[in-house]
């Protein structure tokens, strides 16, 4: 296992040396310049008016520290509004440090008199609600952004989708150029249609004038139009119930033969 970290730190210095240099000078200035701000304020902790001491005072320290970096780091990868809250935590924490730094310079100094023994007391719980308030407003913007961006972004075309693309269009050609030499059928003016249309249907049984309903019965026998046909045409053209249809009809049939006479 520490075979292959060295292997990839070895690879990772190769592919960039500028940015490795870079990466080594400010991880030990950091670490020197952590030491020495953290020592300070293990020194304002010791004051006989503060006395914060042990594992308690290297909470402190340690906490201001590692907020101020993480405020920092969370700075660099937001935007717009997004930093507010980042850049307000790291302000204040480096103020923290500032003045501790400050106030273990010089016991008698302005900084030295300022009320530590309360900042120490609330240092730690405060750089924890920080760091929990930064952690949850990350994504507050982004989730708008990225859905605006998801929303305005052309859609992505694979090669599968653009050869499937490519094959629907030549097919769409070769459909238009069939239709195209397949003659087409003589036109239909609009005059033609509505002649058509006004047109009365003369096809079906019809009374004449002067001739009794029962004549135009037993005349739309021998013309041989169906039960249906004549029944539904005597409703419309007498205006009489289908009932009365119904006996007329029957009654014509019975003294009507098929050939159009009467029966003996």
């Amino acid at each position: 296992m520490m075979a292959f970290a060295e292997g990839r730190i070895v690879v990772w210095i190769r592919a960039d040396i500028d940015r490795a240099c870079a990466a080594l000078v400010s991880t030990v200035l950091g670490g020197v310049a952590l030491a020495g701000s953290a020592t300070h304020v293990l020194h304002v902790g010791a004051y006989p008016t503060v006395d914060v001491t042990g594992w308690m005072v290297w909470t402190v320290a340690g906490s201001l520290e590692v907020l101020a970096a993480y405020a920092a780091w969370e700075m660099r990868r937001r935007r717009g509004r997004e930093r507010l809250l980042p850049g307000i935590v790291f302000v204040l924490s480096v103020g923290f440090i500032v003045l501790a730094n400050l106030a273990a310079s010089d016991p008698v100094s302005w900084a030295a008199g300022l009320p530590w023994a309360e900042a120490f007391a609330v240092a730690p719980p405060v750089s924890f609600v920080s760091v929990a308030a930064i952690a949850e407003t990350r994504g507050w913007g982004s989730g708008r952004s990225r859905r605006r961006r998801v929303d305005t972004a052309p859609p992505r075309v694979t090669t599968a989708r653009r050869q499937r693309v490519g094959r629907r269009d030549d097919t769409e050609i070769g459909q238009r150029i069939v239709l195209a030499a397949v003659p087409a059928p003589d036109a239909v003016t609009w005059d033609a249609v509505t002649r058509e249309v006004a047109a009365p249907d003369v096809s079906g049984p019809m009374s004449q004038g002067g001739e009794s309903r029962a004549d135009t019965v037993r005349r739309w026998l021998r013309e041989g139009h169906a039960w249906k046909v004549m029944m539904q045409a005597g409703v419309e053209q007498f205006g009489v119930s289908e009932s009365t249809m119904k006996r007329e009809i029957r009654e014509a049939r019975n003294t009507t033969n098929v050939h159009g006479g009467l029966r003996p």
